[in-house]
């Protein structure tokens, strides 16, 4: 019996030998499948930044082309406009039918609201600084202000929504004193 009782634990000590083997084993199994769990997490979290980024993109292009096409047809809009201050001006000059002024004036009036409401507001030019930001300078006038100023205005400019939609076309004074100037120097010759 004492044989038979020895037998058992070597058979122990073995299994006891294999299961701590086997338990190492999957113990290493476990960490290297945690890496490729972490390394998976790791990729889908850069995944989720990318698609993130990626639409923040495609929302910005999308807007920025909608901005483009709003601004193209605002344009076109205020040549429209243009053109119907010049007929009411005109209409005026010849003292045409009233029911004709007031129904261009109701049209006009309400091109301009819908422009306002979009954002679009007139450059002021007359009377200020001429800035080239905002103006566009088609002649240079001999004139009693201040250099720079604005004295009139050809075609109004338009900003929208802080942006120039379109520059004032504007006439820019210039000091006599530099017109003065040479009717004396050709006295001079």
């Amino acid at each position: 019996q004492e044989v038979e009782a020895k037998t058992p634990e070597p058979t122990r000590e073995l299994k006891l030998a294999e299961l701590t083997a086997r338990v190492s084993e999957l113990e290493e199994d476990l960490k290297a499948e945690k890496a490729r769990s972490d390394d998976y997490f790791r990729r889908l979290q850069y995944l989720q930044a990318d698609f993130e980024n990626y639409r923040k993109r495609s929302d910005k292009e999308m807007s920025d082309v909608k901005q483009m096409g709003n601004e193209r047809l605002l344009s076109d809009l205020l040549l429209v406009n243009d053109e119907l201050e010049l007929a009411l001006q005109k209409a005026k000059e010849k003292n045409e039918n009233p029911v004709f002024l007031e129904g261009v004036g109701m049209v006009h009036r309400r091109l301009q609201g819908l422009l306002a409401k979009e954002g679009v507001q007139r450059i002021q030019s007359v009377g200020s600084k001429f800035s080239p930001d905002l103006h566009d300078a088609a002649l240079r006038v001999p004139s009693d202000h201040e250099e720079g100023m604005i004295v009139e205005e050809i075609r109004s400019g338009y900003v929208l929504k802080g942006r120039v939609l379109r520059p004032s076309i504007v006439k820019v004074s210039e000091k006599q004193a530099t017109v003065e100037a040479k009717p004396e120097e050709s006295e001079a010759a």
